[in-house]
């Protein structure tokens, strides 16, 4: 899958994950969430609500993309990481919001694939 041209913009945005953080789901939300904050914008905010676990691989994304934003001075946030969560972001040197924050973005992105339809699409 890949990331729409249209998602990189200068605005804030959530990318909310639906489900766990883990496997595919990590590569998707890389895939939609380094275009948006390599744009330099002025709030980015990752909404953990729905996600109970996260692997290696999405705690090595979320840490990255943290310190890329500290590094080049842009609000990067996760928010509403469960407790268990919360305290794993923080062991690894990321900072997260509890949960119950809400998100301020304008728009929200999920890592949740596309459905997948058996009908052909007409080219025009």
């Amino acid at each position: 899958m890949r990331a729409d041209d249209n998602l990189t913009t200068t605005v804030s945005a959530v990318f909310a994950v639906e489900s766990d953080l883990a496997d595919a789901n990590v590569a998707l939300l890389a895939e939609r969430l380094w275009p948006h904050v390599l744009t330099g914008p002025p709030e980015t905010l990752v909404d953990l609500a729905r996600t109970t676990t996260i692997d290696a691989a999405g705690l090595d994304l979320l840490s990255a993309a943290h310190t890329y934003a500290a590094h080049r001075h842009i609000a990067f946030h996760i928010v509403n990481a469960a407790p268990h969560l919360h305290g794993m972001l923080q062991a690894a040197g990321v900072s997260a919001l509890p949960a119950a924050h809400r998100p301020r973005a304008a728009f929200a992105i999920t890592t949740r694939p596309p459905p997948q339809s058996d009908t052909p699409l007409a080219m025009a």
